[in-house]
């Protein structure tokens, strides 16, 4: 009987993703307060349950659960619930909050207004409206990868909230595709966002043989449009980092090209000159390619046309 009890409860332990000896502690206290509801007394006793064995022991002596009544059994199993969900949802927060800063994977799960909730299995994930790639549709049962940036404690379970809108999501698919990153040959130095629109992704190459660029764009480009896809869609462009910032500024306005850099480092301003048939191309679409360009820098940029020349 002892060791069927052993295995039941392990059994549920492993059901329930807690361990072995929070399961143990749960049943102990379960216990303890049954004997008081059977027994009486101002404190739970103490009650220990073998480990190898099975045997419980209150207050240093044997004991056997056939001698607890209807209503102390059925106090000592809601305390036994009631500690094993506490337990379980301690052990899903610790868990999740180890995860934060990664790629988690789920599916969409079901609809609360513009959020979605995303099934990760033995929790849900809420994608907040505000972290939705803009346009992106999301279909029930469909498999999604997402960025977790937050775990918080509740009541129930513990909230824990995931992104596909956020820069980091991008720099942790670039980790998955491009195994340079990962090695440490290749470092994202900063990332810049503009979500179902563009990002900018400032790259070092911590080994000077690697060409940043080539090494995340991939043969053929098979790395870049891996990432681009998962993003429905989303262009990603590959900045090679330099000390000098001009060089930075150069490559951030791409794909247009840069006559000029002015710098005023100590008000963080640059005045870029660039051809003036580019100057649509330099600015982009409602401006998100020189917002980018001035996220990545960390300078506020004015782009200019040659003086002289027309740039309507």
């Amino acid at each position: 009987m002892n060791i069927d009890f052993l295995e039941a409860l392990e059994e549920m332990a492993r059901e329930r993703g807690i361990d072995r000896e929070a399961a143990y502690e749960a049943m102990e206290k379960g216990i303890a307060a049954g004997w008081q509801a059977e027994f009486g007394g101002d404190e739970p006793p103490e009650v220990h349950i073998d480990r190898r064995s099975g045997d419980i022991y209150v207050n240093g002596k044997p004991f056997n659960l056939s001698s607890l009544g209807r209503i102390a059994t059925r106090k000592a199993e809601n305390v036994f619930r009631q500690e094993i969900l506490r337990r379980r949802r301690e052990a899903l927060y610790d868990m999740y909050s180890a995860r934060i800063g990664e790629i988690i994977n789920g599916s969409v799960h079901r609809f609360e207004g513009r959020n979605v909730w995303i099934n990760l299995g033995e929790v849900e994930a809420l994608l907040p409206e505000e972290e939705r790639i803009p346009g992106e549709r999301y279909i029930a049962g469909r498999r999604l990868r997402a960025y977790l940036y937050q775990v918080e404690k509740t009541q129930g379970d513990p909230r824990i909230y995931v992104s596909r809108a956020h820069p980091q999501f991008v720099a942790k698919l670039l980790e998955l595709e491009v195994p340079e990153i990962e090695q440490g040959l290749l470092e994202i130095v900063k990332v810049a966002r503009v979500p179902g629109v563009r990002t900018k992704v400032l790259l070092r190459a911590l080994d000077p043989r690697i060409d940043p660029v080539g090494t995340c764009v991939g043969a053929g480009g098979v790395r870049i449009r891996a990432v681009s896809r998962e993003l429905a869609g989303e262009k990603v462009d590959i900045i090679r980092w330099s000390e000098d910032v001009r060089d930075v500024i150069k490559g951030s306005l791409a794909p247009a090209s840069v006559l000029e850099v002015e710098l005023d480092q100590q008000e963080k301003k640059a005045i870029v000159t660039v051809p003036a048939s580019e100057m649509s191309l330099a600015i982009g679409r409602d401006g998100h390619n020189a917002e980018l360009a001035a996220k990545i820098t960390g300078y506020d940029i004015e782009i200019r046309a040659p003086a002289g020349e027309d740039s309507s």
